[in-house]
């Protein structure tokens, strides 16, 4: 297989609501949507497989449809801050 001109593109949908100086400020995703576009002589099958294991190997969508923990490491002046890190 000889995928030619191979694009992908990945586009989140963002959310935010509230104040940074009220301290109720958050936010979210909505939404994930990758687009893949080729060019290939090969057969449909063979091409299906190809972008559903590209899929499968994409560490965001990985990511979003199974959540991991997530930790912030605060640094300010060279020193752990600890009071803003989780």
């Amino acid at each position: 297989m000889e995928p030619r001109n191979v694009n992908i593109r990945v586009t989140g949908k963002w959310g935010r609501e509230g104040s940074v100086l009220r301290g109720d400020v958050r936010g979210w995703c909505e939404g994930v949507t990758t687009e893949i576009s080729l060019e290939c002589d090969d057969t449909t099958e063979r091409i299906a497989h190809l972008i559903k294991m590209a899929e499968a190997t994409c560490y965001t969508m990985a990511t979003l449809r199974d959540p991991v923990d997530a930790h912030l490491i605060a640094t300010v002046n060279g020193e752990p801050f600890p009071e803003a890190s989780s």
